[in-house]
């Protein structure tokens, strides 16, 4: 893989805690890629990275418990947030209880979501959290 395209993957990685260490301890053997088309649940992102630290991936149990979680929370499982309940919701998108609890009754009262932009109209919940969610959610 050219170094432009290694670039641009990493930048596209979305923004939050463990993304530097995740450049780091991944791109060294192999490109971003494999990442991104990922949908794995954390256990499975645990299997993984622990397959690489056995490969020679170099990082602290720190770093790798860092990565997981940005993995995990980054490139989890897709949610149908039009079928799940709010404990789903809130383990699998890591949102708090009130706001997954909102958009099921925002659901139950107003009909099921077609877009990101139905889900960001549920009042009082974090629009902000629910965007960066984007990619995590299907209708």
């Amino acid at each position: 893989m050219n170094f432009v395209l290694m670039l641009a993957l990493a930048q596209a990685l979305p923004d939050g805690a463990g993304k530097a260490v995740t450049e780091r301890m991944c791109k060294g053997c192999h490109g971003l890629d494999n990442v991104v088309r990922a949908r794995f649940t954390e256990d499975k992102w645990a299997e993984v990275v622990d397959d690489m630290v056995s490969r020679g991936a170099k990082g602290t149990d720190d770093e790798v418990d860092q990565v997981i979680k940005y993995l995990s929370a980054h490139f989890g499982p897709k949610v149908n947030v039009n079928k799940a309940g709010a404990s789903d919701l809130q383990e699998s998108l890591g949102i708090s209880a009130s706001d997954a609890g909102a958009i099921v009754q925002y659901r139950t009262e107003k009909g099921t979501f077609k877009s990101i932009q139905d889900l960001m109209k549920v009042p009082g919940i974090d629009a902000k959290k629910i965007e960066s969610l984007r990619d995590r959610v299907e209708f």
